[in-house]
């Protein structure tokens, strides 16, 4: 075979090879490419499904944090509520212990304005004398607005204000400040903006109002008061002042019997002696001073007695009439009235720490108070021997640190209520009656 035909036939045979090889080859890459295009689309799908799944699991998981989160605001503030609740009932106890131990009209409204600052921002108390409702003590006020201003507030119990409603119809009032149409002669003569809620309660004596114990948020929420306690304290301070001028007039009323003849006959009643019996009944009014700017009571009848002049008198106890304010030595230095507070807070408090300081004073008025209340016999051994650290040192002590492991340190830093309360409770405004050891305030 020529040489020419030979090739032609090798290169035939190849390249039908070579064709044959890529026909293979081609069919077996279409088929490669199938089956990776089926997988891929099954691939896709799975996917599909599973970010389907993922995004149900996402929002199952969302919706379960969701209510975790919701059920442990609610735990929070249920145990919020039942730590201030608690707080609360512990403060009036105490309050109504030391309103039980007064001896005096004077002390029993002294106590009664000092407790109603624990559950309320601002609280002021006024007497009623004829028409009128006389401005006599104020805690928790702003500026220099104390004791001496609210003696300037003298208002008509005809005039539509809560303290007239209140006066009035023997009954507590509760709402906001545009409900009566002068009660802006009422708060605005202890601030400048209106309070979100304000209440009077009567303090009613022999079946009269004989005076009123107002109270109002300042510039916290209406929340801020607790309406049950100040009833609850105004209601034990009527009862306390009316067995205080039944005991005083027990006394005159039997001496008559006692002075009869001892005949084994019953001795007829003597007559009734009327200058005396119109002495003893129950006043018509509560009755302060003729003065009612300056409202400064007989220091006869108001100022403290020595313990002679405690012997029951002949005449009958005078018409009820709270004493004038009395000097104490401040913790800080200097004197003030006694129970005065010329600012809401001893120290500039910004409007977003208002409610912290607030709580803070509480808490340490708890505190304290509990101690006062389970040591009264070492409280007055201290007072006297001044050595009241001494004596109370292990209850100081968990108190103080209940008091800073609960109480910010920004709050604490700026002012130690603590030391304030331990002071002004326990010392009386002495802080010398403390004695040595005393580790003092931490602020």
């Amino acid at each position: 075979m020529p040489s020419g035909d030979l090739e032609k036939s090798l290169r035939a045979d190849i390249e039908s090879y070579v064709a044959g090889r890529l026909s293979g080859l081609q069919e077996e890459v279409a088929r490669l490419q199938s089956q990776f295009n089926e997988a891929f689309t099954r691939l896709l799908e799975r996917m599909d499904v599973r970010a389907e799944d993922d995004d149900s699991v996402a929002v199952m998981v969302s919706d379960h944090l969701r209510h975790a989160r919701n059920q442990g605001i609610e735990t929070a503030a249920a145990e919020s509520a039942r730590a201030r609740a608690a707080s609360d009932l512990a403060l009036v106890k105490a309050a109504v212990e030391e309103i039980e131990h007064q001896h005096t009209q004077a002390d029993i409204l002294n106590v009664l304005v000092n407790r109603a600052a624990a559950f309320a921002p601002r609280v002021a108390f006024f007497v009623v004398k004829g028409d009128r409702a006389t401005g006599w003590r104020a805690r928790g006020l702003e500026g220099t607005v104390g004791d001496d201003s609210v003696r300037e507030l003298s208002l008509p119990l005809s005039s539509d204000t809560l303290l007239g409603h209140a006066a009035r119809e023997r009954t507590t009032w509760a709402g906001g400040p545009g409900a009566h149409a002068e009660d802006h002669t009422v708060y605005g003569g202890l601030g400048e903006e209106p309070p979100q809620r304000l209440v009077s309660v009567p303090l009613v004596a022999r079946d009269k109002a004989v005076a009123v114990l107002y109270a109002d948020s300042a510039g916290l929420d209406a929340a801020a008061v607790n309406l049950e306690a100040l009833e609850t304290l105004v209601r034990v301070a009527g009862m306390a002042v009316e067995l205080l001028a039944a005991r005083r007039q027990a006394p005159a009323e039997s001496r008559p019997a006692a002075d009869a003849a001892p005949a084994p006959q019953p001795a007829p009643a003597p007559e009734p002696r009327p200058a005396a019996r119109e002495e003893a009944a129950p006043p018509a009014s509560f009755t302060p001073p003729a003065a009612p700017a300056s409202f400064t009571p007989p220091a006869a009848e108001f100022a403290e007695r020595a313990p002679a002049a405690e012997a029951p008198r002949p005449e009958p106890a005078p018409a009820f009439a709270p004493a004038a304010p009395q000097a104490e030595v401040s913790p800080l230095g200097g004197s003030r009235r006694y129970g005065s507070m010329d600012m809401d807070f001893p120290v500039e408090v910004s409007e977003e720490d208002r409610r912290y300081h607030n709580e803070a004073r509480r808490f340490a008025r708890l505190l304290v108070s509990e101690i006062k209340l389970y040591n009264e016999q070492k409280v007055r051994e201290g007072r006297d021997a001044g050595d009241l650290y001494q004596r109370l040192r292990d209850d100081i002590d968990r108190s103080r640190q209940m008091y800073d492991k609960r109480v910010r340190p920004e709050v604490s830093g700026r002012y130690d209520y603590f030391h304030h309360e331990v002071v002004n409770m326990l010392a009386e405004g002495d802080a010398s009656r403390l004695g040595e050891g005393y580790p003092g305030a931490t602020a």
